[in-house]
């Protein structure tokens, strides 16, 4: 390609081809043509003027490819090098408007600038070394001036080109001492600027004012300056994870000082690795403590120094179930510093599913590291627009991002970042990213602490969220005459490298080398081969990708000696997503032409990349290629998907939660014929959306207000299950009417939910109308419609919707929905079950339940430790708790492995339409458990059964046989529910001790069941009479309960009694005759806490426990 070079306001702008590069300098000894050249300044000529209080900043970028920096006062040079290839590194200083002039130089050869105040220099470099004068570049101030600030040089005589470096910074001038450079004292002076921030001050921000970055708007809402003597519990959580928790990590997150500390005014997570080769980490966040919609977020931070270390600043949703679990939920990355290259920064954005990112980069000044200083970073997060900077310097924006999981509708921009999120410090020790620690790593060393010196939050007074996702012009590249869509395919022309223009050649992960464009051919030398077969990479962006297409690439390679590398196609904006999969190619030392075809399923993409990957092949031979090619061979036609259809969650509404399109009532119209003064909207309250009708007088069934939905693929014949929720008044009419079926609310002022069944009839139209027939305010949400099923959503392909998720203040657990290492599962993640096992409990309220008829409950669930977990199918408060399910299997034992668990029951008790399935993963059987674990459930079903043939429900019992299991306690506390800790209010513990139950109890609690041990799957025979006999005592006197009763009908009493115990061991029994129907089920169970109108502090010891038939 053909260079052209302009010279405009006496500066360099490179219009095509390669960007000459340039050293930030003055001279006094430079390098030309490979030669030493000294020139000797002679200034007496000069006319010296007072620099004026008025300055300009002088910008710095930074070329990787001749690792020279260039200076210039200039925002169209700045910004057209950004674009080009350049690193804008911000503002190196602020110069003076007038002063004693400095001129720039530019030299052809090497393709270098300098910069000198000397004429005398800037003439003899002119007349007899070729260089060329671009004008003057800035003015300097003079020493004695107030407000001057010096700029001091360095000089690396290792380079040929970016050999000077100039600063304001003497943290950077003397960092660049320690790694080589000469220092060469004060080239000229800059001026302040007002309220600039000196780089020097250890205890303060990084942020120079001036730069890139405002706080003006900003105030400070929250910060941490670690100023503690430890890490401060109310601000923040400490994270426990097992290895391999993500990303394929090596540490296990604890709660160690070894880990976690605060020192010095500083935190230090510090990995440690012991004697066995175990690693932990420290992780912290803000979670639910300090959380933060909008703002300026900002830490001030050390990183660490070694290969496979991941340290980083970053944010979270707080409530992942609102958009849906990573990457649907977002994720917003201030900052992470992989260890083995530590000046180079990125700042990202995770969303959308399949999952999506947009990120930056940022590389430090040459010799500049990020473990070797303080450095600060922002993310300033507006709505519609995400900003990062480092030390006040910008270097990615992003505004363009959606919230759409895969066969359901996107959800209304700025989604998924309109939430609260929280702050997240961690550092991980080697991933499926960063790769992994190697010998030369020690991981206990100093240098690999994390180190923060403070976090802070700044918020302006208000934002507003009324902004639009930007429209993005999409152009689709044409292929050239023959059909290649691939650029420069047969390397005729010389282009840069560096660019994104055609080809591009990139080293990353501890990859090294080199490309080079030569006779039709481009020649690939390996140095190192790193880490990742992406470490050495050649590529092609912008190949238009379209759905249907089926392509063909081809191309010529050979090696210098027998190799491999690797091809693929992959969408670097749709989560790097394989087009063509990874595929190795045997390479031999003859050319040899390749070709591969793939087809293109996914959506079309104008940015395909096409890949030849080097790295980690074993090798470092050269490789050379040519003729690549890129063709479409053909196009299959694409089905219309704008037609409506079931989406991904089962529901076959659109838009049923009020979160998309225009207003967030995509889908949705509101009748036309509505009277004046009908107001349709969403509301958007703390991130609670709710479809708002405010019907005027004299809306009347006549004067209906109306707001529909058409075009449901609903299928004639089918039965489907409606729900909704909605709010009203009291008096309120309100109707939903759907495949012409109508449903009547009956509202009461409150937030209700409504559940129907609809049968479309043959021909009916498939819309959906909700009908106001009264004056007043109506909200609405949760509008579904789905295949009939006793249990909604399953499957949790929907998230968590329809589910209700509890987490008692006394327990420490999350729920979601698990859709990166399940396929979409519930995920309980636990750090303490507190001390019942409803104390995290996950339900499904209004599922009916009809008397006499048999249902089957069937799931299957795993945890990351063998515990217990109890489901059951359960009425309310009105009906007594009653356990309506077979509770007796209610209690499983899981294993890291899926199980699936059945039970069917018989519903006993009067019909229930608001059952709820209740699935307890608190400390069930009494076992606490503060250990950090994850309980799994899914495939969730209830199914009518029929009833068992007559004369097989109830199963012979022997006459005379105890039927208590584990009566003597032989093997623990099994088959007993309990033991353990007793939760409030009541207070102390109960265990199994040589045969007998002991119940330390320490407070009674205010109900008998406050303490109780109890057993289920009891049969008891209509007719029968039985006999329980045990022996107990107490150190004080007092009264114990022992009653046989049926859960599943509002604890129905078949026998037992109260019993009063005195310190003297006795023997009790009790007989009773069952006159009610044959129960399978029963329970008995043994109440100990408040029995009678006091009941003290006491130890209860009860042994010897029998039921028999007579």
């Amino acid at each position: 390609m053909k260079k052209k070079q302009l010279i405009a306001l006496g500066l360099a702008v490179v219009l095509a081809g390669a960007v000459p590069t340039s050293v930030f300098g003055a001279t006094g000894s430079d390098r030309n043509n490979g030669k030493n050249v000294s020139v000797e300044a002679t200034d007496a000529d000069v006319n010296v003027t007072v620099a004026s209080e008025e300055s300009v900043p002088m910008y710095r970028l930074f070329n990787k490819g001749t690792l020279e920096h260039l200076y210039t006062d200039s925002t169209v040079e700045r910004d057209y090098l950004s674009k080009h290839g350049w690193v804008y590194e911000g503002i190196g200083w602020y110069a003076p408007k007038e002063g004693r002039e400095i001129y720039r130089l530019y030299n052809p050869a090497t393709t270098d600038h300098h910069y000198t105040d000397s004429k005398h220099e800037r003439d003899t470099l002119k007349t007899k070394y070729g260089w060329k004068y671009e004008g003057i570049a800035w003015h300097t101030a003079e020493k004695e001036t107030e407000g001057s600030v010096a700029i001091y040089r360095q000089f690396n005589p290792g380079l040929t080109t970016g050999a000077h470096n100039f600063t304001d910074s003497t943290v950077e001038r003397d960092h660049l001492k320690k790694v080589g450079w000469v220092d060469e004292g004060i080239a000229w002076y800059g001026v302040k600027a007002p309220g600039k921030v000196t780089t020097d001050m250890s205890d303060a921000s990084t942020v120079k004012e001036g730069t890139d970055l405002s706080y003006k708007g900003y105030t400070m809402k929250w910060e941490d300056k670690f100023d503690q003597k430890e890490l401060d519990r109310d601000a923040w959580n400490v994270e426990l994870h097992e290895p391999g928790w993500v990303n394929a990590e090596l540490q296990e997150y604890v709660d160690s000082t070894d880990n976690i500390k605060v020192q010095d005014g500083q935190l230090i997570l510090k990995p440690s690795k012991d004697k066995d080769g175990n690693i932990t980490s420290g992780r912290v966040n803000t979670q639910n403590k300090h959380d933060f919609k909008y703002g300026l977020f900002e830490a001030k931070v050390k990183m660490p120094k070694g290969k496979g270390f991941l340290p980083a600043f970053w944010l979270m949703a707080t409530d992942e179930n609102l958009y849906g679990q990573w990457p649907l939920c977002g994720e917003i990355d201030a900052a992470e510093v992989m260890g083995q290259e530590t000046d180079l920064a990125y700042g990202t954005i995770h969303y959308g599913n399949p999952h999506k990112q947009s990120q930056g980069t940022y590389r430090l000044p040459a010799g500049m590291d990020f473990s070797d200083s303080w450095h600060t970073f922002d993310v300033e997060w507006e709505p519609g627009k995400i900003t990062w900077y480092v030390d006040g310097i910008k270097y990615h924006e992003e505004s363009d991002w959606y919230s759409t999981k895969e066969g359901v509708e996107t959800i209304s921009y700025p989604a998924p970042f309109d939430q609260n999120f929280y702050m997240i410090l961690n550092l991980a020790v080697g991933g499926s990213w960063v790769g992994y620690p190697d010998e030369t790593v020690d991981i206990n060393a100093a240098s690999s602490e994390f180190k923060i010196d403070y976090v802070r939050v700044y918020q302006k007074d208000s934002y507003d969220e009324n902004v639009k996702r930007p429209e993005k012009e999409v152009s689709y590249k044409e292929p050239d005459a023959e059909g290649n869509y691939v650029t420069n395919g047969n390397f005729s022309e010389n282009e840069d490298l560096t660019d994104a223009e055609a080809w591009q050649f990139l080293t990353t992960q501890g990859g090294e080398g080199s490309a080079k464009i030569k006779d039709g051919q481009i020649n690939i030398d390996v140095k190192k081969e790193g880490d990742e077969n992406y470490s050495t990479q050649l590529l092609q962006k912008g190949l238009p990708i379209m759905q249907g297409g089926t392509y063909k690439v081809t191309f010529d390679a050979w090696a210098d000696a027998e190799r491999t590398m690797v091809v693929n196609l992959e969408g670097p904006d749709n989560g790097w997503t394989r087009y063509l999969a990874d595929t190795t190619v045997d390479l031999t030392t003859e050319k040899k032409s390749y070709e591969y075809t793939f087809k293109m399923e996914g959506k079309n993409d104008p940015n395909g990349s096409l890949e030849f990957n080097f790295g980690a092949q074993e090798s470092l031979d050269g490789v050379h290629i040519t003729n690549v090619k890129l063709v479409k061979v053909s196009q299959d036609e694409v089905a219309d998907d704008n037609a409506k259809t079931v989406l991904a969650d089962g529901n076959y509404v659109y838009n049923g939660q009020f979160q998309s399109g225009e207003g967030r009532m995509g889908y949705w119209e509101a009748d036309k014929n509505n009277a004046a003064g009908t107001a349709v909207s969403v509301t958007n309250e703390n991130n609670i959306r709710r479809l708002k009708i405010e019907a005027p007088e004299g809306t009347s069934e006549e004067n209906p207000v109306i707001v529909s939905q058409d075009g449901l693929a609903l299928t004639d014949g089918q039965e489907y299950a409606m729900s909704f929720d909605a709010e009203g008044p009291a008096d309120g009419a309100l109707a939903v009417k759907a495949a012409g079926q109508t449903y009547q609310a009956e509202l009461n002022g409150k937030e209700t939910s409504y559940n129907t069944t609809i049968v479309p009839a043959e021909g009916s139209a498939k819309d959906l109308y909700i009908v106001i027939t009264k004056p007043g305010t109506y909200y609405l949400d949760n509008v579904r419609i789905v295949e009939d099923a006793m249990i909604k959503n399953g499957s949790f392909d929907a998230g968590t919707s329809g589910y209700e998720v509890y987490v008692d203040s006394a327990a420490k657990a999350k729920v979601g929905v698990d859709s990166l290492t399940e396929k979409n599962a519930l995920a309980i993640d636990i750090e303490d079950t507190g001390a019942d096992d409803w104390r995290v409990q996950v339900k499904q309220n209004n599922v009916k339940l009809e008397k006499g008829k048999w249902y089957t409950l069937t799931y299957k669930a795993r945890a990351s430790k063998e515990r217990k977990i109890r489901v059951i199918m359960q009425g309310l408060e009105d009906r007594g708790w009653s356990v309506y399910s077979d509770d007796s299997k209610g209690t499983v034992d899981l294993t890291t492995e899926y199980q699936t668990f059945t039970q069917t029951f018989q519903m006993r008790a009067e019909d229930d339409p608001k059952a709820f399935l209740s699935i307890c993963a608190g400390a069930v059987n009494g076992k606490q458990i503060t250990e950090n674990h994850s309980v799994y459930v899914d495939d969730i079903s209830l199914v009518e059964a029929p009833a068992p043939a007559p004369g097989t429900a109830a199963p012979e019992v022997e006459a005379g046989v105890n039927q208590l299991k584990n009566a003597d306690f032989a093997n623990g506390t099994e088959n007993w529910d309990g033991f353990g800790d007793l939760g409030s209010p009541a207070e102390g513990s109960v265990a199994a001790v040589d045969g007998a139950i002991v119940a330390d109890i320490k407070n009674a609690g205010s109900e008998d069941w406050h303490v109780q041990l109890k057993q289920g799957g009891i049969v008891l025979e209509e007719g029968e009479t039985y006999k329980l006999s045990f022996k107990a005592s107490s150190t004080v006197d007092r009264q114990i309960k022992a009653d046989f009763l049926d859960p599943a009908n509002g604890y129905a009493w078949y026998g037992g009694g109260t019993f009063d115990l005195t310190s003297e061991e006795k023997e009790f029994e009790v007989t009773f005759t069952v006159d009610k129907e044959t129960n399978t089920n029963m329970y008995m169970m043994l109440s100990m806490g408040k029995v009678g109108s006091n009941t003290p502090a006491s130890t209860v010891k009860v042994s010897g426990l029998s039921l028999v038939k007579l």
